[in-house]
C-alpha cells in the first residue's frame, strides 16, 4: 500500500526535583536502551520513559522528541500507538514519553492542556512546568542536541503540544499536533515554530470542524484545526497566501508556507487532512477500536512523515529568530 511523504517544506531547588529514580529496560538482546525515570515537581512525582537508538554512545548529541499521550492513556500506550520507537532506531533520535497525572499510576493519565482535560485541569496540574523541568534535566544524563528537540503528541497530548508551542518559546524545534487542537487563549507564541499536524476529517472526538465530539468522553468545545493554526500563522509569517494543496485518495495535505521575500524568518505549517480518519494515529495501532474513535488511516505513516518535516528545524535563539 503507498505511503504519502512529505518533502521539504521550506529548503530548583534541584536538589529536591533531580531524577531520583531510574530503571533500565533491556531489548531482545540484552542491550539497555530503554529507561523509566522520576522527576519531583510541584509536590508530585512525575515519571517519564526514555527510548535510545541502537549505536547510541553518550558521546554523540542526538534528536530528541518528546512524545505526549493521549488523554486516559499512558507512556506505554503512546510508545505502542505510535510505533515512534521504530522510526528513533531506523533514524537516530531519541524519544522521551512523559506521563500526565491522574488518579491511578500509569493508567487513565491526562494532561492539562487549557481547557482540557479531566483531572489535569481540574486540579490545575502544572504540565508545562514539567515539560520545562524534564527538558534541563535530559542534558545532564543523556547526550543530546538541545537545539534538535520536537514535540509530537496525540489528543489531549497534541493539545499540549500546542500549549508548549506558546507558553516555551524556542525549547522546542517544531511540533506535531495529532488528532487534538489549540486549548489555551494565548500567550501569542513570540517567534515562529514550524507545526505539522495530522486530523482526521471524521474525528468524532476532536472534531476537525471544531465543538463538542459526538464520542468525546469530556465534554469540551474544541477549537477547530483551522482555528487552531491560524493562531500561528501570523507570527509564523505564512498569513498572506492561501496554502498549497495537495491531494491524495487518503489525505488531503494543506501548506501554508512563509513568504520567499519576508523581512523576518518564518516557518511553515503542514496540515494532514485525512479524509475518513478518525481519532486514531495514523499508521499506527488503533488502541480504542471498540470505543467509536473511528477508522485509523494506513496508508499515512504520521511518525515517519513527520520525523521527515523535524529533522529539517533547529531552534534559534530569540535575538537570532529576530533578525
Amino acid at each position: 500500500m503507498k505511503r504519502y511523504w512529505a518533502p521539504p517544506a521550506i529548503g530548583l531547588v534541584l536538589a529536591a526535583s533531580i531524577i531520583c529514580y531510574v530503571r533500565a529496560l533491556e531489548d531482545q538482546e540484552g542491550v539497555k536502551r530503554d529507561y523509566e525515570h522520576t522527576i519531583e515537581h510541584d509536590g508530585r512525582t512525575r515519571y517519564y520513559g526514555i527510548h535510545l537508538p541502537p549505536g547510541y554512545d553518550g558521546r554523540q548529541a542526538l534528536p530528541v522528541v518528546v512524545n505526549l499521550h493521549g488523554g486516559g492513556a499512558s507512556e506505554s500506550a503512546a510508545r505502542r500507538q505510535s510505533l515512534m520507537d521504530g522510526v528513533a532506531d531506523r533514524h537516530g533520535f531519541i524519544v522521551v514519553y512523559p506521563e500526565g497525572t491522574g488518579r491511578l499510576k500509569h493508567r487513565f493519565l491526562t494532561w492539562n492542556a487549557g481547557t482540557c482535560c479531566a483531572y489535569a485541569v481540574d486540579n490545575k496540574i502544572d504540565d508545562v512546568g514539567f515539560i520545562r523541568k524534564l527538558l534541563d534535566e535530559l542534558p545532564r544524563h543523556y547526550a543530546i542536541d538541545t537545539t534538535r528537540i520536537y514535540a509530537t503528541g496525540m489528543s489531549n497530548g497534541a493539545m499540549l503540544c500546542y500549549r508548549l508551542a506558546c507558553e516555551l518559546p524556542g525549547r522546542f524545534a517544531a511540533i506535531a499536533p495529532v488528532s487534538g487542537s489549540l486549548g489555551v487563549d494565548g500567550p501569542a507564541p513570540t517567534q515562529p515554530i514550524p507545526i505539522i499536524h495530522f486530523h482526521g476529517r471524521l474525528d468524532p472526538n476532536v472534531p476537525f470542524a471544531g465543538g463538542v465530539g459526538p464520542n468525546a468522553r469530556v465534554r469540551v468545545s474544541h477549537r477547530s484545526v483551522e482555528d487552531s493554526t491560524t493562531f500561528f500563522r501570523a507570527v509564523n509569517r505564512c498569513d498572506k497566501h492561501p496554502p498549497e494543496i495537495e491531494e491524495h485518495p487518503d489525505v488531503i495535505i494543506h501548506r501554508y508556507l512563509p513568504a520567499a521575500d519576508a523581512a523576518l524568518p518564518g516557518a511553515p505549517i503542514v496540515i494532514y487532512e485525512l479524509r475518513e480518519g478518525g481519532h486514531t494515529w495514523p499508521g499506527g495501532v488503533d488502541l480504542t477500536p471498540t470505543l467509536g474513535t473511528g477508522k485509523l488511516i494506513d496508508s499515512v505513516d504520521a511518525s515517519t512523515i513527520m520525523w521527515e518535516f523535524f529533522r529539517q528545524f533547529t531552534t534559534q535563539p530569540p535575538a537570532a529568530a529576530a533578525k
